[in-house]
Formats: C-alpha cells, structure tokens, sequence
C-alpha cells in the first residue's frame, strides 16, 4: 500500500517541477535571468506550484521513510 501511494506522490510531484520549468521559460531553466532582474516574487500559481513541490516532497520522504520502516 505504501508502495502505491509514493508512486503516486513521485507523480505528481515530477509533473508539477515540469509545469514550473515549463512556466519560467527556457533562458531562466538554464540558469540566466529573465527580464533582466535578480530578485522576484512568486505569485498566484506560481506560489501554490512552489508551495506544493516542497509539501509534496515533505511527503514523499515521509513515506519513503515509512516504507523503509515497515520492511524491517
């Protein structure tokens, strides 16, 4: 069961990394600076995406953590 449920966490968590590379646009996923500024703020979906990838990963480790204890 916890096989199936961290399956379906990886999923979602790669699908959304892919929409917040595909968001930032090719120049920024290489690593240089759109628009010519340095530091800017994540809004709107933006900021659910960024927020959902870490409790998504929050997640997953603990799973994966839980899995790993269980097999013991």
């Amino acid at each position: 069961m916890l096989n199936i449920v961290q399956i379906v966490v990886s999923v979602v968590l790669i699908v959304i990394i892919l929409l917040q590379v595909k968001g930032s646009g090719f120049g920024a996923a290489l690593g240089g600076m759109s628009g010519g500024s340095v530091y800017r703020t994540k809004r709107g979906l933006e900021k659910t995406l960024f927020q959902a990838t870490i409790i998504l990963t929050i997640v997953f480790i603990f799973v994966s953590f839980l899995s790993v204890q269980s097999q013991k």
